[in-house]
């Protein structure tokens, strides 16, 4: 998928497009920051809990340096370990925001926040370190703006997983109290539905790519 040439002068208009774009979630974001300060608090305090860290970390080093080994030349160490910092710090809210705009618990607003934060997330950042690194825009920008945010939102469903009230598996983000941190933090109820999602994106890593070991 890495046919869409653009010119350079449509790459410019591309990337002013998006660049405006993410520049108005940002505005978003600092006119709300008393309310999201408190919000942010109970998010990190929701992501940063034991098993998604231990889940985190083996998939954050896998993506870091696993490039050398295909042969993808723009599968290096700061554009694997950018996007899966990335992923995992915004993922789960993403998601939750998409939840709460869509049932209104949220002002529409914030659809532009989370449309933004994914896509930054999961390829503009990717496009620009590359654009830095090699002084052109990549061939392969189109490819992975179709398949790397199917590896997003697996994240962000995996690390909003959690055992309910009633001992059955659900989502977080369901909660109307998302994002405080899910009262029971037991990750072994939560294996096998988790096993789907991980595959997911290992597939999607490792299905487009030819390695060399």
């Amino acid at each position: 998928m890495d046919w869409v040439i653009l010119s350079p002068q449509q790459y410019m208009t591309y990337i002013a497009c998006w660049a405006v774009f993410c520049l108005v979630a940002v505005g978003i974001l600092v006119k709300d920051r008393a309310n999201l300060r408190i919000e942010l608090s109970h998010y990190r305090r929701f992501l940063f809990i034991p098993w998604k860290l231990l889940v985190f970390i083996p998939a954050f080093l896998f993506v870091t340096f696993a490039g050398r080994f295909t042969d993808d030349e723009t599968w290096d160490v700061m554009s694997g370990g950018g996007m899966s910092l990335l992923t995992f710090l915004t993922a789960p809210w993403v998601l939750g925001l998409f939840y709460q705009t869509l049932k209104g618990w949220r002002p529409k607003r914030y659809m532009v926040v989370a449309f933004a934060l994914c896509l930054f997330s999961s390829s503009w950042f990717y496009d620009i370190y590359l654009l830095w690194r090699d002084g052109e825009y990549t061939s392969r920008w189109f490819g992975n703006l179709l398949l790397s945010p199917t590896i997003y939102v697996a994240a962000g469903l995996l690390w909003n997983l959690e055992v309910g009230p009633n001992g059955r598996v659900t989502l977080s983000l369901l909660r109307t109290n998302w994002p405080e941190p899910p009262v029971n933090r037991n990750f072994w109820p939560l294996v096998w539905v988790s096993i789907p999602l991980v595959l997911v994106a290992v597939f999607v890593l490792t299905a487009y790519v030819r390695w060399h070991i």
